[in-house]
């Protein structure tokens, strides 16, 4: 109780000082006719002044026996942009599915497929009910996705060195993404 009373108590200036060295307002005068901001005001960004591109689904399907994870493909021949912009695997995009209601909330999804192997997007998605993911499972070749730019830095596997002392290079994931200290090297036998 006290700390909600602490929170919404209005802040003072110079409640710090001692009685005898408070200072007239007037002493203050780049505060004079300015609104100060409270502490607790969070900025995010604007989601709708992201550049969302459309772009269609190519195939989706069971990725597992269970069904529980999809496989999803995204066409993008016609923005090479876009898919020119993923250079390392690791990184990750929003995708926005459109809902019957009109809503478009975004998800974050790695980009599962490699880079520089075409104009296509391949994610492994798992379905969870009542969420973007879900949606986007069950969407049909042809139906329209919104993707926004593609972020991170990806994965360091070019610190592999030599290039060819691992075949196979296994990057384990969990929760909502992949720290780069869990990639590991598989020399082949």
């Amino acid at each position: 109780m006290a700390a909600a009373a602490a929170i919404s108590a209005p802040l003072s200036l110079h409640s710090h000082l001692s009685p005898s060295s408070h200072l007239p307002m007037r002493a203050l005068p780049f505060l004079r006719g300015r609104r100060i901001r409270p502490l607790t005001t969070a900025h995010a960004v604007r989601q709708d002044a992201a550049v969302w591109t459309p772009a269609p689904v190519s195939a989706v399907g069971a990725a597992t026996a269970d069904g529980s994870v999809f496989h999803v493909a995204v066409d993008l021949s016609d923005a090479a942009e876009l898919a020119d912009s993923y250079v390392a695997p690791g990184q990750y995009l929003q995708v926005r599915v459109p809902a019957a209601d009109g809503e478009l909330k975004p998800a974050f999804m790695a980009v599962a497929s490699p880079p520089g192997v075409g104009p296509r997007f391949e994610f492994l998605v798992k379905s969870v009910p009542g969420t973007t993911a879900e949606r986007l499972c069950g969407l049909r070749d042809g139906d329209v996705v919104e993707l926004g730019a593609v972020m991170g830095k990806g994965f360091p596997v070019d610190r592999i060195t030599p290039p060819d002392a691992a075949q196979t290079v296994l990057i384990f994931a969990a929760g909502t993404g992949i720290r780069s200290s869990l990639v590991s090297q598989l020399n082949a036998d």
